[in-house]
């Protein structure tokens, strides 16, 4: 199956954030991370403690930002073993024999950035965790090697194969749209596919094998407009749906801050099934 881009519309834009002045997204190391040292600072980890203390004062033009940040509505669950078995996708046999007490589903979800008034998104973290038993993540896009698959601000066509894992067609999701004979050819081998953006240079990723997923993103100017995750999940046989929590938090600069902060968006809670 081929898969659209959601629109601007399907995201809850707002600009209901504020300053984390008690560092609750990012923590400590991933303050440090998305921040590079400066001259006369041994690492970053000092500079995040001198410019980002614990219940700092929040100057006045950092309490009344231009730009506006929202979650995707409603993020689009899909039962891979349906769709695989639908249009003849070869499944692996790990995947095979693992069927009888779980199945497999994957998740699109995201935000929207839409940068005003000269403030610039520097980095974003973004989680998702799932409520329910035996629910947690098999893999994930972008994923820890995507940063060697794939040239920021550039899209890809991408799918999800028969191990459950993503890859890179060699049949285009533009050819399968408008040829039966290549659509057949790219079912048979992918599941799921759609075309990707890879936002930043670097994405460090976290979270297979767990009850969470989450995504830090830095370096680059392509912060903006829909910015998509991807989780595979595997369930136990009898789940259809569970509640995920998002979670978002990033950095914002502006040419004339003094530096630049750390800001937090309230959390969402959704119900997904498929």
């Amino acid at each position: 199956m081929i898969v659209s881009q959601p629109t601007p519309k399907d995201f809850e834009l707002s600009r209901d954030f504020h300053v984390d002045v008690g560092n609750e997204g990012f923590d400590a190391d991933e303050m440090a991370a998305v921040t590079p040292a400066t001259i006369g600072e041994d690492n970053s980890r000092g500079l995040v403690g001198k410019l980002w203390p614990k219940n700092r004062q929040v100057p006045p033009e950092l309490q009344d930002l231009k730009s506006e940040f929202g979650y995707q509505s409603h993020p689009l669950l899909t039962n891979l073993v349906d769709a695989a078995t639908a249009q003849g996708t070869a499944l692996d046999g790990k995947v095979k024999g693992s069927l009888a007490n779980h199945n497999f589903y994957v998740l699109q979800c995201g935000v929207y950035i839409l940068p005003g008034g000269g403030e610039t998104f520097e980095a974003l973290k973004f989680e998702v965790r799932y409520k329910g038993a035996g629910v947690a993540t098999f893999s994930m896009l972008p994923g820890p090697l995507t940063e060697t698959k794939f040239k920021a601000g550039t899209k890809v066509d991408v799918g999800v194969n028969g191990s459950m894992g993503f890859g890179i067609p060699e049949i285009s999701i533009q050819n399968a749209k408008v040829s039966a004979d290549a659509k057949a050819k790219l079912e048979a081998t992918f599941i799921y596919s759609f075309s990707y953006e890879l936002k930043t240079l670097v994405v460090d990723s976290y979270g297979v094998g767990n009850q969470f997923c989450k995504w830090v993103m830095h370096q680059g100017k392509n912060l903006r407009n829909d910015i998509l995750f991807y989780p595979v999940i595997i369930t136990p046989k009898s789940t259809t749906g569970f509640e995920c929590e998002f979670r978002a938090s990033f950095k914002i600069g502006h040419s004339n801050w003094k530096s630049s902060e750390f800001f937090l968006k309230p959390p969402k809670k959704v119900s997904v099934s498929a």
